[in-house]
């Protein structure tokens, strides 16, 4: 599992593929996200271009049929996954990856 902070709007590199034995990667968060909206990306291989994967977006205000925050998903793709925060303003969450 890959573990990252974010502090801030940015994009961090979980070092991880998309691709694992089990076909799928499943995103996790605690704490913050300061309003803002976590996306997952890729980059396959060598290229320079961070690709999005659709309908992988999160943020507080997605929430489930009980009203609470949706705060995982489950995604399949292929290439090193990359995953953003944007629109935050004083985010204080623990993103997981596994």
């Amino acid at each position: 599992m890959a573990v990252r902070t974010f502090t801030d709007n940015s994009t961090k590199n979980f070092g991880i593929d998309a691709k694992c034995d089990a076909g799928y990667r499943v995103l996790a968060y605690s704490g913050s996200l300061g309003g803002g909206t976590l996306q997952v990306f890729t980059k396959a291989g060598d290229a320079s271009a961070l690709v999005p994967l659709a309908d992988a977006k999160l943020s507080a205000a997605k929430l489930d049929d009980n009203g609470d925050a949706i705060k995982q998903m489950v995604f399949v793709s292929a290439g090193q996954v990359h995953v953003t925060l944007s629109g935050a303003t004083a985010p204080n969450v623990e993103v997981s990856v596994e």
